[in-house]
């Protein structure tokens, strides 16, 4: 499946003093629409691969199915995907669809911390645990399984390492996806994801954070920053969230305990 496009387009290099006319990729994105019961739930805007894990992946994270025991049949033509339950659905979707959170685009953090109260909230008790290098390991990997697959910009990649090895990966124009992505791949494979980490090169508010709970993954790595809503998520929902992971550095914001750091007597400050 194509998932790139060669466009024309004029490059500028002013320290050179170099324009040139010359193709160049671009990542594509495709609806993928996803039908429950024959009933149509939502439309994402995806890169046109892994379409049934990302289906799979969004109904887990979502909250729609509490595991895949509840699915019966899953059937991919095109960009549509069409899932059949074992479970009535239509309550979940229904409530699904009026508790909405309130994006960086508007609202309020007052009007946030409200929704978040008042939303049916899983709690991540895993009792897992990570060496801080370790973590920094899964990140190299990611970043260089990224560039070693996907060299356009513009997307987002994220990886689940189970028991520390590499469990799942994926590439999307969109980081929601590509959780869903590694979410659904991990869950087809059986993957525990109590002994879990997720790495995403995503910015993290509360609706990244909210994935990762309620699939029960204890443990959620960014490159980038977070945003105050995901904080306040993570800390209501028992997810580790360690951001700016780069390098040597890692910053984390929730439930340290899980980041397991070598001490020396003179290496503690408060």
């Amino acid at each position: 499946m194509t998932l790139t496009k060669k466009f024309k387009i004029v490059k500028m290099n002013l320290r050179l003093g170099i324009k040139e006319t010359v193709e160049d990729d671009v990542a594509l994105e495709a609806p993928v629409n996803i039908y429950v019961n024959d009933q149509h739930v939502v439309t994402l805007m995806a890169s046109p691969e892994l379409i049934k894990e990302l289906a799979l992946g969004w109904l887990l994270d979502e909250g729609l199915i509490h595991s895949l025991a509840e699915v019966k049949d899953v059937w991919v033509k095109d960009n549509n995907v069409k899932i059949k339950t074992t479970s009535e659905l239509k309550l979940r979707i229904q409530a699904a669809g009026t508790v909405k959170l309130i994006t960086t685009a508007c609202g309020s953090t007052e009007d946030f911390l409200k929704l978040l109260d008042r939303m049916e909230k899983p709690f991540v008790r895993s009792n897992y645990s990570v060496e801080a290098s370790d973590i920094l390991r899964m990140v190299q990997e990611m970043n260089w399984r990224s560039k070693s697959v996907w060299t356009i910009a513009g997307t987002h990649s994220a990886g689940l390492f189970a028991a520390g090895r590499l469990s799942a990966f994926a590439v999307d124009v969109g980081r929601h996806n590509a959780i869903d992505k590694v979410i659904g791949v991990a869950a087809l494979a059986g993957v525990d994801f109590s002994g879990c980490v997720l790495i995403s090169s995503g910015r993290q508010p509360a609706d990244m954070v909210l994935k990762v709970a309620r699939v029960g993954i204890p443990i959620l790595v960014s490159v980038r920053g977070p945003i105050q809503t995901g904080l306040v998520a993570a800390k209501k929902t028992g997810v580790t969230l360690v951001c700016f992971a780069r390098g040597q550095r890692m910053n984390v914001y929730s439930f340290p305990e899980r980041i397991l750091f070598p001490l020396s007597s003179d290496s503690v400050r408060e």
